[in-house]
């Protein structure tokens, strides 16, 4: 296995921390900080081994999280906050819970991330969806059987480097689009609403049900609570607050008593008040979707939020485009503070590590406090992109 000594690390990014405090309590620090999204994957694909190979195997999915500690640390240079490893099946939760068919990566398909295929065809099968018995539920004891030789492996190799995992669906809507697919998901919200609530309410049951489990097993603190909901920011304001708001509301209130947090790559403009208003959210993940100059505005000393990047951009071959897309968020979230800068969703395993590289070193020259306007090199273009977006919409409103 990969040396690694925990507290040594553990102390290099001491400095990191004390940054990323200052911005919780939206305070400036010396700068922005810069902590982008990685996992496990990512690194697979750096350190020469194939989804196949990370996921089918305890060790390497370990070494593999070890290796990409030391590298984030030692070469990418961004702002890690957090030290640990996490037991990482993929995407696949509702599979799991709900006896769908998943495909894992293989010797045909090395490279495929884990995915699920819906296996909710017919209004009869809301009817027959049962919510699970953890202690009786062969997948999920097979998950924390797994979960369990994962971290006797970290205790041999590593000592007390924290562990995470556990196994939790999404809230209710983005746990039926894996359940449905999304065309059918959207289609049957308007055609069948109210068997949709049907459907809703035994996934938000099963959701507290392995919560409630995921405690007993584990031991975990309890009050803390993280989100993920992309299908949600498709709906609009009212479908939204007919099928998603009671449910994730529910959740909070039960199990975010200290801390809730809430990850979207999909659009959340149109909800941002019920975000900090009425969900109470503390931290925000932001996707690239959203218009990071209207959460700027509404995030303002209620929620610290990261994000929207384009990661898209990292694929150009052109510096300057990332230059362009690192600027465009820190101009315009920056000066609010509680703003950390990060790629929107997940940073996925092709995207080159110069590339990566050269966005974080960027980030941290131009996120320099006190924002000030020379520090950006593509003023003109960000400018007038936002001039043009409020001519567009200027001219909409004519009509």
């Amino acid at each position: 296995m990969e040396p690694f000594n925990y507290e040594k690390y553990n102390g290099l990014i001491e400095e990191n921390r004390r940054r990323l405090e200052r911005v919780q309590e939206f305070e400036e620090p010396d700068r922005v900080p810069v902590i982008i999204g990685l996992g496990g994957p990512y690194y697979a694909k750096i350190f020469g081994y194939t989804f196949k190979d990370y996921y089918g195997n305890l060790r390497v999915m370990l070494d593999v999280q070890i290796k990409g500690i030391k590298w984030r640390i030692n070469w990418l240079r961004d702002d890690i906050s957090y030290i640990g490893v996490s037991f990482d099946v993929g995407s696949i939760a509702e599979g799991i819970v709900f006896n769908c068919e998943i495909k894992m990566p293989d010797d045909e398909s090395p490279w495929r991330s884990p995915w699920i295929i819906p296996c909710i065809k017919s209004l009869e099968d809301i009817d027959n969806l049962e919510v699970p018995d953890p202690y009786e539920h062969k997948g999920i004891r097979e998950y924390y059987r797994r979960f369990e030789e994962f971290k006797r492996l970290v205790k041999e190799n590593y000592g007390d480097l924290p562990v995470g995992g556990g196994l939790g669906i999404h809230p209710p809507v983005s746990a039926a689009g894996s359940l449905l697919g999304t065309s059918r998901l959207y289609f049957w919200l308007l055609k069948y609403p109210n068997e949709m609530h049907k459907l809703f309410r035994k996934l938000e049951e099963t959701f507290k049900v392995l919560r409630e489990y995921y405690y007993e097993v584990t031991g975990a603190e309890r009050g803390h609570l993280g989100l993920a909901d992309d299908h949600s920011g498709y709906l609009n304001r009212r479908m939204y607050e007919k099928f998603t708001l009671p449910y994730n509301l529910s959740l909070y209130e039960t199990f975010g008593t200290k801390d809730r947090s809430l990850h979207m790559d999909s659009h959340m403009e149109h909800i941002a008040d019920i975000i900090t208003d009425v969900y109470k959210v503390r931290n925000v993940d932001v996707g690239v979707e959203s218009d990071i100059r209207v959460l700027a505005e509404k995030f303002r000393g209620k929620a610290v939020f990261n994000g929207n990047a384009n990661w898209r951009v990292l694929l150009e071959d052109s510096l300057e485009a990332i230059e362009i897309e690192v600027e465009r968020c820190i101009y315009h979230a920056a000066p609010g503070r509680g703003y950390i800068f990060d790629n929107g969703g997940e940073t996925y395993a092709n995207i080159p590590p110069e590339m990566l590289k050269y966005e974080v070193e960027y980030a941290k020259k131009v996120g320099k406090y006190p924002i000030k306007r020379r520090n950006f090199k593509h003023l003109d273009v960000i400018e007038k992109e936002r001039s043009t977006i409020r001519h567009k919409k200027a001219s909409h409103n004519l009509k």
